[in-house]
């Protein structure tokens, strides 16, 4: 294959290839790893129930008038969601506001193990995040893919330890060992921990973050500009109105 056929190519593979806006690369790779994943099984979840997962958050979005549905949404799965998951679901993806230690322990009272709702939590979180990109740059929300197949690792990682959250949290080195060393590097606050009960998930924020606010060992470094167009107090002061007007507890 000539250098000029494999680049069309890479071109037309681009997950925004349709955008009039240009988009990073990184950014592009980064979310385009994401929706690869959302199809695989997960610690917990198959990747048929991973895909129920996206598509019910997708569709709360939808009704609340966050995104515009799409005619080709993609990947389906027939798995009938229990009434607790898509309670977790509706309100993670359109009020989180509303998820305190009460929806917590509902959730738990439903029926759902703390790393299943951490993995939810997650999955939900990451779809919203892909969509709401995918509105502002004017294309319709993107296509999910097959589910695949092959059961979830159910590991539960033994440093997990309830501390000061409501989820059991990975403690940061060296109370969480060499698994908080080689996840973390050193002390990362809760709202970076927050899916640390589930691994792979917590990769997946990690990945996220780094292509779309910046790489975290660089987050003490406040002259640090990871962006072309904003400064890092700019990125800052959009972020803290958007958490405000999202009524974010942080």
């Amino acid at each position: 294959m000539n250098a000029n056929v494999m680049n069309s190519t890479v071109i037309e593979m681009a997950l925004y290839k349709d955008s009039e806006f240009p988009v990073r690369a990184d950014l592009e790779a980064a979310h385009q790893a994401q929706f690869d994943r959302f199809g695989q099984p997960g610690t917990w979840g198959s990747g048929a129930q991973r895909i129920a997962v996206i598509a019910a958050a997708r569709q709360a979005c939808i009704d609340a008038g966050v995104i515009e549905a799409s005619e080709d949404v993609g990947a389906t799965s027939d798995v009938d969601l229990p009434k607790v998951v898509r309670d977790v679901i509706a309100t993670v993806a359109v009020s989180p506001k509303d998820v305190d230690l009460n929806f917590y322990g509902a959730a738990i009272g439903g029926g759902l193990t703390d790393a299943e709702y951490t993995e939810i939590v997650g999955l939900v979180s990451f779809i919203c995040n892909l969509d709401v990109f995918a509105r502002g740059i004017g294309v319709t929300p993107r296509k999910l893919p097959e589910p695949q197949p092959g059961e979830p690792s159910r590991l539960r990682p033994p440093e997990a330890v309830q501390e000061h959250a409501f989820v059991p949290t990975i403690p940061n080195p060296p109370e969480g060992g060499g698994r908080a060393k080689a996840m973390y590097g050193s002390f990362k606050p809760y709202i970076m921990r927050a899916m640390s009960l589930v691994p792979d998930e917590f990769a997946d924020h990690i990945a996220l973050e780094r292509a779309q606010y910046l790489p975290l060992e660089k987050i003490m470094e406040f002259e640090f500009d990871y962006h072309d167009g904003l400064t890092r107090p700019q990125v800052e002061v959009v972020a803290g109105r958007v958490s405000a007007l999202n009524d974010c507890f942080y």
